[in-house]
């Protein structure tokens, strides 16, 4: 399936192109971003991190085969997440109740230091698998 979302869509010229991969029930993905993503100088945009924890999240089903989308975001900025700084980011399932999915996300450094975490809930429409 080949979507144009922003964070993930490889269609997409002006996106991030994460390639977001889905392992043990958890995503990942590394990333590096540079000036065309900065808010204050030299410092990832806020709502650039909000948007990445976000996809992370999502394709932890999404990824399953499940279309679904965000009813809430909570996101914490722990660190500055700097430009061309190596990023990881994760999601991971918390739970599922009827067709609304919890999860919760991060990103860290290259030395595991957690920048921003995220929680996310996100209705479940339909499988598409």
């Amino acid at each position: 399936m080949s979507f144009n979302c922003f964070v993930c869509g490889k269609e997409n010229p002006k996106g991030l192109k994460l390639d977001i991969k889905l392992k043990d029930g958890f995503t990942y993905a590394e990333f590096s971003l540079d000036k065309d993503y900065e808010g204050y100088p030299g410092i990832i945009h806020g709502g650039i991190i909000a948007a990445i924890l976000d996809d992370m999240m999502a394709n932890v089903k999404f990824l399953e085969g499940y279309i679904l989308y965000t009813v809430e975001l909570n996101v914490k900025y722990l660190k500055h997440c700097l430009i061309n700084e190596k990023l990881f980011a994760y999601g991971y399932p918390k739970e599922t109740k009827h067709n609304i999915f919890q999860a919760y996300g991060e990103i860290k450094d290259k030395n595991g230091e957690i920048k921003a975490t995220g929680l996310g809930k996100y209705f479940i429409k339909e499988a598409y698998k």
